[in-house]
């Protein structure tokens, strides 16, 4: 009684938009047979190959069938047994053998370095190649033996060769023989050429003259002027010579036949070749449609959470790129795109505002991209989150009927009969106009009653509307939103905006004001509409404007708040880098003054020439530069302890922060039991972790970063059990990230750990 809903949305359109971008016959019926039937898995698989496709031909490569002759007929002739086929039909088969052959090449990366890193990336595609058998032996001998206009080569079998030379040396004594006649007859003959008659040599004779050169007559021409005779003496050559046709021609048939044996050995995977050539040429239509209409690839969800960003209708998109720019400019003109976001707690939608601002359109992009995900097709849009929708049902349009003698209005009621008796908590519910089509007090109340009926469903339902009441049903009932098309209240045009949050206006009579429609009329109905309807009019065009103003701010906000973040961001890595320096100029001046005073002993101990002095000397200084060197290492520990906890504070006044200490961290008190190496130790006055190395019951020496240093046993303010299986956290920063240990220490670890 009402139009599918696949066809009210136009999916069929939709296909055949995606039909154009195939490239073989296999693949287009592919496409024209697509459903929006597919499981989830299997949607997802179709989307990821789909947008594999789109990154194959993003890398500047190309894949195309456009070669490949349909294999349904010749294919279903393989499969009876006895068939011979005909070398056009071989030469058919050769091209999909070639693309299976091209396919393997591409995706094994056998063509290049490129290609192999490219093909590595595409895992489904390779997926599909791998799938392919290799036919090189048939395709080689289908082209052996078949030249490309059809006929069989002579290097097709060696009989063959010995039959078509013994041919051609018989056909060269049959012609020199009838020469030769030709001469010595003279004038008896009629014209000095020699032909074909009945698959045999002959050369025409005046019919006066038939006696003067003996043989067999053939034919006569129209006039019976002349006479096509076979001399005697070439009988037995042309004999010679159709036997030799007939054998060459039992050669053919057996090469032939031999060729389609080989094909039929491999018939299923002949088959299975022609269906991966199909389902990859209709992936790279999907690819190409997404690259063309900028598709996102929607993700699936059990939540009930619709989330279009940016969404286009891609027939609108299609149609108005075939318009001419606007003004002369360039460009196509391009649709407005839409945003929306539904969820299980507020799954139905009231779309209220003018007549032509885009409300119908906003109802078939949605559903058009529910049955485009279901279908495995890329959307058009720059992000998409949607349930896989076990129906769409919509009514939109105008479904009378004369022969069922329906109204519009009762068309619609019974359409809408039909979706609340089949729309479940997984269903997608759309319709255009709610309620409209009789008396406004009754359509209203219908539309209301229809809604609560779907809300309490549980499915996903959107609906347009001009009611006053369904604005405020939607305003009032938790689970409903409003949303509005925007509409230029300066410009009396609408911008086909989709605002979420707040009802619209209908705006007609502006609409018709901006339509010519005469002054006094459009005053006259100005007059007729009741205070609460123009009041609630005005409280509407208030929200609107409000809204627009909070946008503004917020846009405003979002910049500035960037700005502030950019400039903290930069403050943090001043100070960082800062103390960075400070420690490594410090680290270098202690190591320098460490190196100078052990020059200096060791040349003192130079100048010793008693050797027992001089052995006992060298073996204090070594002592004594020992714990110099710890000494200035303690020293240089507690300094950059010191510096860290002072650039935390003067990053904490910039506005800045470090890693702070987690809020579900327990620490545990200092013991000889727990100060095990490899534990994590929260130190005083830094907020990096550090990882205890060893423990000599008077300091314990610590990992930080890329520091080791040794830190009294009052600066451990605790174990970290929380924190105790987590890598050290790096105290050197570059730009937000933390930088990898440059050294693995391992010293006192055992083989095992």
């Amino acid at each position: 009684m009402t139009r599918p809903t696949e066809d009210v949305l136009e999916f069929p359109r939709l296909l055949e938009l995606l039909a154009e971008r195939t490239t073989c016959l296999p693949g287009r019926r592919l496409a024209e047979a697509l459903r929006p039937t597919l499981e989830q898995e299997e949607a997802q698989a179709a989307l990821a190959t789909a947008e594999e496709a789109r990154q194959f031909l993003r890398a500047g490569h190309t894949l195309g069938f456009g070669g490949l002759a349909d294999p349904e007929k010749w294919l279903a002739k393989v499969s009876t047994v006895g068939v011979v086929l005909e070398a056009s039909e071989l030469l058919d088969a050769a091209t999909l053998l070639e693309a299976a052959h091209d396919l393997r090449q591409t995706f094994s990366g056998e063509r290049s370095r490129t290609m192999r890193e490219t093909a590595h990336s595409l895992p489904r595609l390779a997926e599909y190649s791998r799938r392919l058998a290799d036919f090189r032996s048939e395709r080689d001998a289908i082209r052996r033996a078949i030249l490309p206009k059809g006929e069989i080569s002579d290097d097709a079998s060696p009989e063959l060769k010995r039959i078509r030379a013994s041919m051609a040396a018989t056909r060269e004594k049959i012609e020199k023989t009838l020469k030769a006649i030709l001469r010595a007859a003279g004038s008896e003959v009629q014209d000095e050429f020699i032909t074909v008659r009945n698959d045999r040599f002959v050369i025409p004779v005046r019919s006066s003259e038939r006696r003067k050169i003996p043989g067999v007559i053939h034919a006569a021409s129209a006039t019976g002027q002349t006479l096509y005779v076979e001399p005697l003496a070439t009988v037995e050559l042309n004999n010679k010579l159709v036997q030799l046709a007939e054998q060459e021609a039992a050669e053919i048939h057996r090469i032939l036949k031999e060729l389609t044996e080989k094909l039929r050995a491999v018939h299923g995977e002949l088959e299975r070749a022609a269906q991966i050539v199909a389902e990859m040429d209709l992936a790279f239509a999907r690819g190409r449609f997404a690259r063309e209409f900028d598709c996102c690839i929607p993700r699936f969800n059990t939540d009930k959470h619709l989330r279009l960003h940016e969404v286009r209708h891609p027939l609108l998109e299609e149609a108005l790129r075939a318009r001419p720019p606007a003004g002369g400019g360039a460009g196509s003109p391009k649709p407005v795109p839409i945003t929306l976001e539904l969820d299980r707690a507020n799954h139905v939608m009231a779309i209220s505002g003018p007549n032509t601002g885009g409300k119908t359109v906003a109802l078939k992009t949605v559903g058009l991209v529910a049955l485009m995900a279901r279908a495995g097709i890329p959307v058009p849009a720059s992000d998409a989150e949607l349930p896989l929708f076990d129906r769409v049902l919509a009514d939109i349009g105008d479904e009378q009927s004369i022969e069922a003698n329906l109204s519009t209005f009762s068309a619609h009621m019974v359409n809408l009969r039909q979706m609340a008796q089949a729309a479940t908590d997984r269903s997608l519910v759309l319709i255009d106009e709610i309620g409209t089509g009789t008396d406004p007090a009754e359509g209203s109340a219908l539309a209301v009653a229809l809604l609560e009926h779907f809300r309490g469903s549980g499915a996903v339902t959107i609906a347009t509307t001009h009611h006053q009441r369904l604005k405020a049903y939607a305003a009032a009932t938790p689970g409903v939103l409003n949303a509005a098309v925007e509409f230029d209240e300066v410009n009396l045009r609408p911008t086909y905006r989709l605002l979420l949050g707040v009802p619209g206006t209908s705006s007609g009579i502006d609409i018709a004001a901006r339509l010519g429609l005469p002054e006094v009329l459009i005053a006259k109905a100005r007059s007729q509409i009741e205070a609460p309807d123009r009041e609630a009019a005005e409280l509407i065009r208030y929200l609107h404007t409000s809204r627009d103003e909070m946008e503004a701010l917020k846009r405003k906000a979002q910049a500035e708040l960037a700005e502030l973040e950019a400039e903290r961001q930069k403050l943090t890595t001043e100070w960082v880098e800062r103390q960075r320096k400070r420690l490594a100029e410090l680290e270098k001046q202690v190591t320098e003054l460490v190196r100078r005073y052990e020059a200096e002993l060791r040349q003192l101990v130079a100048d010793v020439k008693d050797k027992k002095i001089l052995g006992r000397l060298e073996k204090a200084v070594g002592r004594r530069v020992a714990g110099i060197r710890s000494e200035a290492r303690e020293e240089f520990d507690a300094t950059a302890v010191a510096a860290l906890a002072e650039t935390q504070q003067e990053i904490a006044r910039a506005g800045g922060s470090l890693p702070a200490k987690a809020q579900d961290e327990v620490l545990e008190p200092v013991s000889f039991e727990n100060l095990k190496p490899g534990v994590m130790l929260r130190l005083k006055g830094v907020s990096p972790l550090a990882r205890l190395r060893s423990f000599d019951g008077r300091q314990a020496e610590v990992e930080l970063g890329r520091l080791h240093m040794k830190v009294p046993l009052g600066d451990i303010l605790g174990v970290s059990v929380a924190r105790a299986e987590i890598k050290p956290v790096r105290t050197a920063v570059h730009a937000g990230r933390e930088e990898v240990p440059e050294e693995i220490n391992v010293i006192g670890c055992t083989v095992e750990e």
